[in-house]
């Protein structure tokens, strides 16, 4: 897992279009250690690694997953935000009846006070 970290954190700062000197300094680090980390020289203290997930907002998978385990991981994430989209579209289908009930409700309204 470990040795997938220098590519993850390529890709999240190539994502995120910044350089190593301004993560370093936006995570108080040395633009050495980002460059090492990248290179696969040394890896993130436990301390840095939280630094680096809370920067990127990322996961355990974002940060030390294979590219398929981060495919996997969005893929979920995509079903879960369909999953309540559909839900969503399904309960406003179901309001319909209700609408058109309420419409015609209106309509008969508007048309006895004009008679009256």
């Amino acid at each position: 897992m470990i040795e997938n970290f220098s590519r993850n954190l390529i890709r999240l700062r190539q994502m995120k279009n910044i350089s190593q000197l301004e993560l370093a300094n936006d995570l108080g680090l040395g633009k050495q250690s980002i460059s090492d980390y990248e290179n696969g020289k040394v890896y993130p203290t436990f301390s840095n690694l939280d630094k680096i997930a809370s920067y990127f907002n990322a996961t355990a998978t974002q940060l030390l997953g294979t590219e398929l385990e981060i495919q996997l991981e969005i893929g979920h994430d995509n079903i879960d935000e369909y999953v309540k989209k559909a839900t969503m579209i399904l309960e406003a289908r179901n309001a319909i009846p209700e609408i058109l009930l309420f419409q015609e409700k209106i309509n008969n309204m508007v048309r006895s006070e004009k008679f009256e």
